[in-house]
């Protein structure tokens, strides 16, 4: 065909330069079937890699596999780079495995029970008096999974480096989209050093607590509820996960007795769509925790860390946006058009 009769014959729009099919051509007839397959393997919330990738068509593309890795000096390497390269076209990215008990969609139907069932109680209260509260680790300077290593050389490492120090930060929001001040958890031995000297020189404003793991329990879970009685503006709904520390007889009596307030735990194994902090707030957190450590000079001894830690924190716990804590509260606990009374 003359490209006269190409020209007059074709039927793609004026406004193209071209009659289009220029470009690379690409060397995966069965690219639909991989793609097919690797949505079919995360709908199903299983494990995805490139592993996978090349069993799939080792299966069913055997006589293209072989082809491909022909005069190739490192066929698995070419293979590898050849399904990440692939992914990324199709709008894959690489993440951590988050490990379920549940399926997302039976989490759904949990969170949408969960959400109608507290509305049905709660769905008087003002929401300044809904309170959300959750732990997270704050680290200085986790290492990584992965260092960078000379070729050739060893990427051992000095195992005091294997850890970081952290403390923990009790995040508090209200559904209204205001938040509480944080109660840091720092690991020391109570009536020690850190306990007796160092927690007077942390940023006011916000709670302190010494604990010799430097997490929480029933005892920093207590000054916890201390602390809410100077928080709270009246009864208060107190939605917390199943954590051991925090749902108890005692700590529900507790509650109920001294701040006038009701505790309501999430639905176990669903606080990823259930905790509106997890929902919309930590995730922001933690960027701006990155985002604000690269803004500091590096420091060296643990209690200068620990401060940086807390000062850190509190900065990023100051730009968490009213409107975001507004939105996660309303995706984690969706208020159903018709409350049953």
């Amino acid at each position: 065909m003359t490209l006269c009769t190409k020209l007059t014959a074709a039927t793609r729009n004026a406004k193209r330069p071209t009659l289009g099919g220029q470009g690379a051509k690409g060397i995966i007839p069965f690219k639909h079937d991989l793609l097919t397959f690797m949505k079919d393997v995360r709908r199903d919330e299983h494990i995805l890699t490139s592993m996978h990738m090349i069993n799939f068509m080792k299966v069913y593309h055997k006589a293209w596999l072989d082809t491909y890795v022909v005069g190739k000096v490192d066929p698995y390497k070419s293979l590898l780079r050849f399904c990440q390269s692939f992914a990324a076209r199709h709008r894959f990215s690489q993440g951590v495995p988050c490990y379920t008990n549940l399926p997302e969609l039976d989490m759904v139907f949990i969170r949408n029970d969960f959400a109608a069932a507290f509305w049905n109680k709660y769905n008087d209260h003002n929401l300044r008096d809904i309170i959300n509260a959750d732990e997270t680790a704050v680290y200085y300077d986790m290492p990584p999974g992965k260092i960078w290593a000379e070729v050739g050389k060893s990427s051992k490492v000095d195992v005091t480096q294997k850890h970081s120090d952290r403390p923990i930060a009790m995040l508090s929001c209200r559904a209204d989209g205001s938040k509480l001040p944080i109660l840091f958890i720092v690991h020391g031995t109570p009536g020690g050093p850190i306990d007796l000297h160092e927690l007077a020189t942390y940023t006011s404003g916000h709670y302190y607590e010494v604990q010799k793991s430097g997490w929480m329990d029933g005892r920093v879970w207590r000054t916890y509820l201390d602390m809410l009685q100077y928080e709270i503006h009246g009864p208060t709904v107190i939605l917390v996960d199943n954590f051991d520390a925090h749902v108890t007889q005692e700590s529900s009596e507790s509650i109920a007795r001294d701040l006038f307030s009701v505790l309501e735990p999430i639905p176990p194994n669903c606080t990823s769509v259930c905790q509106p902090l997890d929902v919309g707030v930590m995730g922001p957190f933690k960027k701006l925790l990155r985002t604000l450590w690269l803004e500091e000079t590096p420091v060296v001894t643990a209690g200068e860390k620990r401060l940086a830690m807390i000062k850190r924190s509190i900065k990023a716990w100051d730009r968490i946006s009213a409107d975001a804590i507004k939105k996660s509260f309303v995706k984690a606990i969706p208020r159903p058009e018709i409350v049953l009374v």
